[in-house]
């Protein structure tokens, strides 16, 4: 219980992520089915069998993470507020949480059975909306439309539009990949795709409207979106969106290519895997994948939305202009430290694990060498990340310069350093042996994020040296390094100071934004190599580097006072 009162935050968080990004793989799935795989034809056969699994599998998942979160929610309020099971069950998250685990069982048990037997749009549009109502209700009901009193039905409709239009487009896009290798005719291929592309332009335009117009009720102005937490987040979203309309704007003209294409002479189904026959479908599967991942991500954020209060709410301790740019100004590196004797005395672990006041505890901890401290751990982590970055970039312009591509060995480093300077309380400095240490939640996810470091670097290696002949081993370095990044968007701290929380939050939601994007573009160098994927390959291997460059030199200015 002590774990999870202490770390409630990020759990809750990461709990209801799972439940967002569920929700929309099974209201998108049967969008999916209803408008795009059944009016395909009887060539899409195929598709509709693998949809209804991939649904079922995600309301199963759907259903077990609206549990824990219902679970874990009751466990706090029961433990600290000190309700009562009659209380937790009229309350709103209960009700709203059930109601969709239910609709989620009940969908997964019927799926195979009445829906196999549906073929017509409107039929399976009316098996479908019920689902879809209830799970899009649910999740209205326990988001800030609700909980705030002036315009509730302005913004709970506006709120489930935004959510719809994100699961008709993020949320269909797997369906989609899994559909591409599942049919044998290119017609029916190029209809799929077409009727997807036309679907996603419209999701786009409501969830940016409908995003536009939440913002005005929930922030207000223009100093409450760069001055506050939730502001910001919406602005890591934003930015997060314009990478991926890129994407989708890189498939829709794939999808226009097709168009244009001359398929098959005589307009016969070709019975050839279409991936090795038709580049473009290549291409839009592979920019799809990228585009699917960075599409969490943003639903990651969405997640940490609902853990802050609206922007329009908070009229103090917001950030000025001049504040972020006192912060942010450029500065010369901090390679020194201070001895371990001149820092704060360590907090016992006890304190540190059953104390709910935080603020206290970090406030012991703001002093001047604990300051630099941390400002020279950050510092040597950026000149790290240039090395690798520069070396990433060298290997790859430069293919003569074989050293270059030890690169990865840099990330080994950088775990190492971060393991043995990062944290000076617990071992190999501070009073707290190595073991103890991983009772403080936040110490230990520190400690797992640098195995997570120090593995990905040596499979990296172990690929850039061709030590590792397996394709799968490639895909390692990107993908934990998007997940990574997609983590440091629910990552918090409790400092006692909100302005100063705010002002390192802004460094690590960047941070993770230029990660996600390393990520899914090395992502796609790999699925898609130099010399088969033509200029989108080269693109691709030209930003991850770019990205890692950009850590470095923000963590080289990084500051926290």
């Amino acid at each position: 219980m002590a774990w999870l009162l202490d770390d409630f935050a990020f759990l809750s968080v990461l709990l209801k992520a799972a439940t967002l990004a569920f929700e929309a793989f099974v209201i998108g799935g049967l969008l999916y089915i209803a408008l795009i795989a059944i009016p395909a034809g009887p060539a899409a056969q195929p598709v509709l069998s693998r949809c209804r699994s991939g649904i079922r599998r995600a309301a199963m998942m759907l259903a077990i993470t609206e549990l824990l979160f219902v679970a874990v929610d009751s466990a706090i309020l029961m433990g600290t507020v000190g309700l009562s099971v009659r209380e937790i069950l009229r309350a709103d998250y209960f009700l709203a949480g059930t109601g969709a685990m239910l609709a989620s069982l009940v969908l997964f048990l019927i799926l195979e059975g009445a829906a196999a037997r549906i073929a017509s749009i409107a039929k399976f549009l009316l098996f479908s909306l019920p689902f879809i109502a209830v799970l899009a209700a649910a999740s209205v009901w326990t988001s800030h439309s609700i909980s705030r009193l002036d315009d509730r039905l302005v913004t709970g409709l506006l709120t489930g539009l935004h959510q719809l239009a994100v699961s008709a487009w993020i949320g269909a896009m797997p369906f989609l990949l899994i559909s591409i290798p599942a049919v044998t005719g290119r017609e029916t291929a190029r209809f799929m795709a077409r009727r997807f592309s036309s679907l996603a332009m419209v999701c786009v335009a409501v969830l940016i409207s409908a995003g536009i117009a939440l913002s005005y009720f929930y922030v207000g102005s223009v100093p409450a979106l760069y001055g506050t937490a939730y502001g910001f987040m919406i602005l890591t979203k934003s930015a997060l969106l314009l990478v991926l309309l890129a994407l989708g704007g890189t498939n829709w003209w794939l999808v226009r290519s097709l168009d244009c294409q001359a398929w098959d002479r005589s307009g016969v189904a070709n019975s050839k895997p279409l991936e090795t026959s038709t580049q473009p479908l290549l291409f839009l599967r592979r920019i799809g994948e990228a585009e699917l991942g960075i599409g969490f991500s943003i639903i990651l954020a969405a997640a940490s939305l609902t853990s802050q209060p609206p922007a329009i709410d908070l009229v103090e301790d917001r950030l000025t202009g001049a504040e972020i740019v006192e912060r942010y100004h450029p500065i010369v590196p901090r390679f020194t430290t201070p001895s371990v004797d001149q820092l704060s005395p360590a907090t016992p672990l006890e304190e540190s694990i059953h104390s709910y006041d935080m603020s206290a505890v970090a406030k012991a901890h703001n002093q001047d060498p604990d300051i630099a401290w941390s400002e020279y751990s950050h510092h040597w982590a950026g000149l790290i990340l240039l090395g690798i970055g520069a070396g990433a970039w060298l290997a790859a312009r430069f293919p003569r310069f074989g050293w270059a591509r030890h690169w990865p060995l840099g990330f080994v480093a950088l775990a190492i350093f971060s393991f043995l300077r990062g944290d000076p309380e617990n071992w190999p400095f501070g009073p707290i042996s190595f073991w103890k240490s991983f009772y403080d939640p936040e110490v230990a996810l520190h400690r797992i994020y640098d195995v997570l470091i120090a593995s990905y670097g040596l499979f990296e290696w172990g690929v850039q040296t061709g030590r590792l002949k397996s394709r799968k081993a490639a895909y390692v370095f990107p993908v934990i390094m998007a997940l990574g990044g997609a983590g440091l968007l629910l990552h918090t701290h409790a400092l006692g100071n909100v302005k100063n929380e705010l002002l390192i939050e802004m460094t690590h939601n960047t941070l993770g934004v230029l990660a996600v994007i390393a990520g899914w573009a090395r992502f796609v160098e790999v699925r898609l190599p130099i010399g088969q994927g033509g200029r989108v390959s080269r693109i691709a291997a030209q930003v991850w580097p770019a990205c890692l460059l950009l850590i470095g030199f923000m963590l080289l200015n990084y500051r926290e006072a």
